[in-house]
């Protein structure tokens, strides 16, 4: 139940921090390696 609450908890900030990511490059204020990560987590997540 513990590993549940755990992936749960990490899925959660993964999304929390691509939504973050998503709305600091439509405000153009992101930086290259938060370009990097947001590519990344988008192919993660199966996002466009």
């Amino acid at each position: 139940m513990q590993m549940n609450k755990a992936i749960s908890d990490s899925l959660n900030f993964l999304l929390k921090e691509y939504k973050r990511l998503k709305k600091k490059k439509e405000m153009k204020k992101i930086t290259k390696p938060e370009e990097e990560a947001l590519k990344k987590l988008s192919s993660f997540l199966g996002k466009k």
